[in-house]
């Protein structure tokens, strides 16, 4: 840590004495008192002006003043310890061999400057002096320094050393450019629950597993790149090997886990072997971290390989999302429902509105392809909308002929009901369409509806407006029994993957808890995923409200659902 804390005070003093118009110092290293009292009077209107009289004191000055100095002009030939000894002495000190020195000279042999460049000087001032030569020399070198230290205060990372994002992707492209013929990969590396380590460790903690990552990566890539990518990831780019092999990496993957300064910490690594070049470096990166996507929640495996059936599934997702207005403005997206029947008289009680994707050649696009994507980038909002208006516009049409209202209800996603205006939006249009708000309930899963002060006062406000509430999945994840308690819906609906057990012991047991508890809180019960008479005999005896599911009937369109209602009135 104590090297981050040298990089972060070095960068930050690099900068301040770039950005300050102080006038910076020189140091003059010259036996000749004429020599340097005329270098003093040449340079004083530019620069402060530090002299010695011979290398040893002029030694001494450097050493006390090397934090504050721009360059050194060092004469060559001085009694004591002349300009050979002085920039050998210094060459063992990466601090004082980092200040420039300008060797003086009146010697015009290559041999001389030969020597001098060979002992770390970097440039030469002819004896006698011409001001303008010796300032434009001072100037010029020490631009050089110090575009070279603000270049490596930006390409490096304070934390870890490593090249910083925007520094890879430049080392990347001139890599490719020189080594046109090699073959080359990427592999990327993303802490898993990085902020949970840092509130559970603390951040020094946190910063000592990334720099412990940045330098056993540094170790194992010989030949390429390595780069801190984002706050808990990185990027590394390799050549000179076929191919990356799993069964190695995931050897090193171990070794890294297991020698970890922080237990139990899982990195997630995405690989894309043999790159197109062709593309922008973040692209080549991305796909490395989109193969990492294809593994989140997959406690198996650590690793995953780039694949065109992922470049495939983006290309899709893009598609999806560059249609979805169209779409919308169409009415492409066609509303199903699906029944939902008493398990006392099996008959029609209500029904569930789905969406499904229908484009004008006939193509039907399920909404597990295409939901997940705008919830991603936001278009479920009004996704949710739409679906909401088409149901409320069937009841209205309904009413209007004189047909009996069943409750469809509509789900509300999370993006939705924290979008702010949403329950006055959603009002508005029961309004509108002046239907009752019990006709058209609204369905919260468990993840959304997961108990908060904030959810609290949304779900409050949709239920004085007249909506009724209901939990929809109900075991398929948390299974909060606190917004149960606190959150005032009116049905609970209990998921498929409970239903799927049902016929099993402890999964009797389970499900005819959840009806007992639910009835506990004056709640109605629907049991989704219902496939077979067994599950529904069950259920039945249980004395579980309501079943939707294939045993009784598959969503249908509107036309078709409407029809199964009429005929059953």
């Amino acid at each position: 840590m104590n090297n981050h804390r040298q990089r972060k005070e070095m960068k930050e003093d690099t900068l301040k004495k770039v950005s300050n118009d102080a006038k910076r110092k020189v140091l003059v290293v010259e036996d000749n008192q004429l020599n340097r009292e005329m270098l003093a009077e040449i340079l004083s209107d530019r620069y402060q002006v530090l002299t010695a009289c011979e290398g040893e004191e002029g030694l001494r000055c450097l050493a006390e003043h090397y934090q504050e100095l721009s360059v050194v002009l060092l004469d060559v030939c001085m009694p004591v310890c002349d300009g050979y000894e002085f920039l050998e002495r210094i060459q063992g000190d990466s601090l004082l061999s980092s200040i420039p020195v300008i060797v003086m000279t009146a010697s015009s042999r290559q041999e001389t400057e030969l020597k001098c460049l060979e002992l770390g000087a970097v440039d030469f001032v002819i004896k006698p002096y011409n001001p303008q030569i010796v300032l434009g020399r001072i100037n010029s070198v020490i631009k050089l320094r110090e575009s070279a230290r603000i270049l490596a205060a930006v390409e490096h990372d304070e934390l870890t050393g490593l090249y910083t994002r925007q520094a890879f992707f430049h080392h990347a492209k001139t890599l490719f450019k020189l080594k046109k013929e090699e073959d080359f990969h990427v592999v990327v590396a993303d802490v898993k629950d990085f902020k949970l380590i840092n509130g559970s460790y603390g951040a020094t903690a946190g910063d000592q597993l990334l720099c412990y990552m940045a330098k056993a990566y540094q170790g194992l890539i010989r030949h390429g790149l390595v780069s801190r990518y984002g706050s808990d990831q990185f990027a590394c780019l390799v050549y000179g090997q076929p191919e990356i092999d799993k069964d190695k990496i995931e050897t090193y993957i171990r070794e890294i886990a297991d020698h970890a300064p922080i237990p139990n910490v899982t990195i997630n690594y995405g690989v894309y072997m043999h790159i197109d070049k062709t593309l922008p470096v973040s692209a080549i990166c991305g796909r490395g971290f989109m193969a990492i996507k294809n593994i989140r929640g997959n406690y198996e495996s650590n690793v995953s390989y780039y694949t065109a059936e992922m470049r495939e599934k983006q290309i899709r997702s893009r598609q999806l999302e560059s249609d979805f207005e169209g779409a919308v403005a169409n009415r492409e997206f066609v509303v199903y429902y699906q029944p939902k029947y008493s398990v006392g008289t099996e008959k029609i009680v209500g029904a569930e509105a789905l969406v499904r994707w229908q484009k004008p050649d006939g193509e039907i696009i399920s909404p597990g392809e295409f939901i997940p994507v705008y919830e991603k980038n936001g278009q479920i909002v009004k996704l949710d909308e739409y679906v909401f208006r088409r149901v409320c516009c069937y009841q209205r049409r309904r009413m209007l002929q004189g047909k009996e209202l069943i409750p469809i209800s509509v789900n509300l996603s999370r993006a939705s009901l924290h979008r702010s205006g949403t329950v006055m939006r959603y009002v508005e249009i029961v309004k509108g369409a002046e239907i009752p708000f019990s006709c058209v309930p609204i369905e919260l899963t468990e993840t959304v509806a997961l108990y908060s002060d904030r959810i609290r006062r949304i779900t409050e406000a949709l239920v004085r407006t007249g909506f009724l509430l209901h939990m929809d999945d109900f075991g398929s994840g948390y299974s909060s029994l606190t917004s149960l308690n606190e959150l005032p819906f009116s049905t609970l609906k209990i998921d498929k993957k409970l239903i799927d057990y049902i016929e099993q012991p402890k999964g009797k047991k389970v499900v005819q808890q959840v009806i007992s508890l639910a009835h506990g809180l004056d709640m109605k019960v629907v049991a989704e995923g219902v496939e077979n008479s067994e599950q529904a005999q069950l259920l039945k005896e249980m004395k579980c409200d309501a079943i939707q599911g294939f045993y009784y009937s598959r969503p249908h369109p509107e036309e078709q659902f409407a029809a199964m209602v009429d005929q059953e009135i």
